[in-house]
């Protein structure tokens, strides 16, 4: 469960930008995992599949779709009384942007061949589990999904495993039944996608579960400190 972080009594302004780079560094990265997987044109993540189901439905962009699907499950789990942090709100906005500018710039290509599908697949998995782990590490706030999962655990009584799962089965079917592509790519990105992500939190070296996440009140209070 998300645990929230007291600021110190001297924070260092320097450390919050170290930190604030690892946040924009990871979610940029994320969308850079999104795009290739798009790409690969095997079948999407689950929670792509319902951006792109939204975006054929809604006649958004896959971006817009992935900022309005954020921008509701931070309501649902502040509905559920769950916190949020600063950057919670940078995952919606940059990650929803930077997915359009990609896919808008035709800065990858779509796959021509099986090869370089598994290639896209694989690479784009990698950049998510990276990117996840860099975004974390800044402590400043988890993912608008991740704070729903953990506010629905706490409601229904039920492990965050359980919950994340039943989500991620929800999300995909209703992706699909809106026009989102299931494919080969999406049972690959379930069964690996896990393993590949404790590897990047064991070569980074840190325990996603040890890391306290500050909400928005508590990192505001620490920058207005910072430096006295």
């Amino acid at each position: 469960m998300t645990r929230h972080a007291a600021p110190t009594s001297r924070p260092d302004r320097r450390d919050y930008f170290s930190r604030f780079s690892r946040l924009v560094a990871g979610t940029l990265l994320t969308a850079l995992g999104v795009v290739l997987i798009l790409q690969a044109d095997m079948g999407l993540d689950s929670w792509s599949v319902f951006h792109q189901g939204l975006e054929k439905t809604a006649g958004v962009s896959f971006g817009t779709a992935s900022v309005l699907t954020g921008a509701l499950a931070l309501l649902l789990a502040l509905w559920m009384g769950e916190a949020f942090g600063v950057g919670t709100l940078c995952n919606i906005v940059l990650c929803g942007i930077a997915i359009d500018f990609l896919c808008a710039g035709g800065w990858i290509p779509l796959s021509a061949s099986l090869p370089q599908s598994l290639l896209y697949l694989l690479a784009g998995m990698e950049c998510l589990a990276f990117g996840t782990c860099l975004y974390m590490s800044s402590r400043l706030g988890s993912g608008p999904r991740d704070a729903l999962t953990v506010a629905l655990a706490r409601r229904t009584g039920r492990s965050v495993g359980a919950c994340r799962t039943a989500m991620d089965v929800l999300v995909t079917l209703a992706g699909w039944l809106m026009g989102g592509r299931f494919g080969p790519g999406t049972l690959l990105t379930a069964l690996l996608f896990g393993g590949l992500l404790g590897w990047n939190f064991r070569l980074m070296g840190f325990a996603p579960a040890s890391l306290a996440q500050e909400n928005c009140r508590e990192t505001l209070r620490a920058l207005g400190g910072a430096g006295e």
